[in-house]
């Protein structure tokens, strides 16, 4: 569920996107008026904690814009939905911009133009949000990241989602950015029809390397690199139908939502993958209810873990405790 806090001035700009029908993917709660965020998070925030998306209208609060930019920071100590801030016409060099990217919020929509507004809402709703922007990595530590020893060859992991725009693409490339910075030699295979390879490759100066990319270690393409790697790592996303990837994979990884709309597809898919050793990720999950769903969705062949909320594509640290876990068995050693 996406909750939009909107000045009146706004109060329709998401209407476009079709996401307030009752049976959309994706539901829109839209609040209108004028708040204080630090109040709002204090008081009211704790109504919204199941949202995945939440959507701010600059001008729809009081707070000056340091008092904004502070609010942001203790919302994402708080909170783990992904932030977008509609500021028509900031500049990226003012400093609540800067103050927002410091914080780890990269979906921020600047332009002035409708048509351009709406471009970047787009954009920032979508599985991999903005990418134009370089955030802050919340969670990422570069001291201290404790090296494996991989000596499997070529794993496939393939990762299928319950949904459109649950997060699978943004798993799949913090697991390959993980792997690779603990050691592993991985490739990353967009096998679905999501495009990110070719933003990435513009907005992260990703060098070319064959038919695709490398950046950080991982290589980036839409087939595997002929070279032997420890791990492939497949983002298939949302499909209907297995393929034969998925069938073939030595890793089997589904995204699934656990919130009320999110369980009937989540229970689909499962269904359909019911003989299948698979390892189920479920991204913002609320603590005290993680038991009762996992409860829910394991069973003696689907193993429940919870993701946490990753502010940065290629962060694969905010989830290296899940990550680790799900490739013990293929670490030296362990």
């Amino acid at each position: 569920m996406i909750l939009y806090l909107s000045s009146t001035e706004h109060t329709n700009l998401l209407d476009f996107t079709g996401w307030y029908d009752t049976d959309s993917d994706t539901p829109i709660k839209k609040m209108v008026g004028s708040f204080v965020l630090k109040q709002f998070i204090v008081y009211d925030m704790r109504n919204f904690s199941h949202v995945t998306e939440v959507v701010l209208d600059r001008i729809a609060f009081g707070d000056s814009d340091g008092e904004f930019a502070e609010a942001i920071e203790e919302f994402l100590t708080m909170y783990s939905p992904r932030i977008t801030v509609i500021y028509e016409g900031v500049k990226q060099d003012t400093p609540l911009f800067q103050a927002l990217l410091n914080s780890g919020v990269g979906n921020i929509v600047c332009g002035t133009e409708i048509a351009a507004i709406q471009i970047e809402i787009t954009e920032c709703l979508s599985e991999q949000g903005m990418t134009r922007y370089h955030p802050k990595e919340r969670a990422k530590k570069a001291e201290g990241i404790k090296h494996c020893r991989f000596d499997c060859e070529n794993i496939h992991i393939a990762i299928v989602s319950s949904q459109p725009r649950m997060g699978a693409t943004t798993m799949a490339i913090g697991l390959a950015s993980w792997l690779a910075a603990v050691g592993a030699s991985v490739c990353y295979v967009e096998e679905n029809d999501s495009g990110i390879l070719t933003t990435m490759a513009a907005d992260y100066d990703m060098e070319p390397e064959g038919d695709g990319w490398r950046l950080d270690g991982v290589y980036y393409g839409n087939s595997p690199i002929t070279t032997p790697v420890n791990f492939i790592v497949y983002d298939i996303g949302y499909t209907q139908n297995l393929n034969e990837t998925d069938k073939a994979a030595d890793m089997l990884l589904a995204v699934c939502g656990t919130k009320p709309y999110e369980l009937p597809r989540s229970m689909l898919l499962l269904k359909r993958l019911e003989m299948m050793d698979t390892t189920v990720l479920c991204p913002f999950t609320h603590e005290k209810v993680k038991g009762d769903y996992a409860a829910i969705l394991q069973s003696d062949f689907h193993k429940v873990l919870f993701l946490e909320y990753q502010p940065e594509l290629t962060d694969g640290m905010s989830n290296a405790k899940a990550f680790k876990t799900m490739m013990t068995k293929y670490i030296a050693g362990a």
